[in-house]
């Protein structure tokens, strides 16, 4: 679930962009895959031009199972956002979307869908092995799962370069995927790329 209550209501922040990017070195990286996913949210709600023109490279597309730099994956997600925000009544939303797209097309591809097999529809193996999922797309940050309940865990990510709705996005979508009903997911900055993640769902 996403509140829309948590939106925010003007641009992307760019010195808080500048700063994630500063903290980058060339070993951190985004699987093709996970822009391309980005690509076509933004291809879908602001058209081709928007998709291209945020990109650095003027492509709007990445080789699926390449790696490539986290800094160009956020300077995309920022002006992606920044495109959809009038019309997703606020950049939260657009990063969700971001997140939720990148989780589909994740799960949708050949390690994604050994992955699924592994967890099965099972959403405590999900979120159990949610670390193991995000090793699978981006080379860098540590995160780890606590739980709270049968159906209640929480999620803390350490040097994590994306914002909380973005994740918000990737766990709910990741929950879908096991049949479960009453998704909710609530995620907070506790620091610079530090965050944490309620999750729970209704059964």
């Amino acid at each position: 679930m996403f509140s829309s209550e948590d939106a925010h209501s003007m641009p992307c922040d760019p010195a808080d962009l500048r700063r994630r990017i500063a903290a980058a070195s060339t070993r951190d990286t985004v699987r093709g895959l996970i822009f391309n996913a980005m690509f076509d949210v933004i291809r879908e709600r602001a058209g081709e031009a928007a998709a291209r023109g945020c990109d650095p490279r003027h492509e709007g597309h990445r080789t699926d199972f390449f790696g490539y730099p986290v800094v160009e994956y956020l300077q995309i997600a920022w002006c992606g956002a920044d495109a959809l925000e009038r019309a997703e009544h606020g950049v939260d939303r657009a990063f969700w979307l971001f997140g939720h797209r990148a989780a589909r097309s994740e799960l949708a591809s050949l390690i994604g869908r050994a992955f699924t097999s592994f967890v099965g529809r099972d959403p405590r193996r999900m979120m159990s092995n949610a670390a193991h999922g995000y090793r699978a797309t981006v080379s860098y940050g540590q995160r780890r799962t606590e739980w709270l309940g049968d159906r209640h865990a929480r999620l803390v990510f350490r040097r994590d370069f994306l914002v909380p709705p973005f994740h918000c996005g990737v766990l709910t979508a990741a929950l879908e995927t096991t049949g479960v009903h009453g998704v909710e997911v609530k995620g907070r900055e506790t620091g610079f790329l530090e965050s944490e993640y309620e999750v729970s769902w209704a059964g």
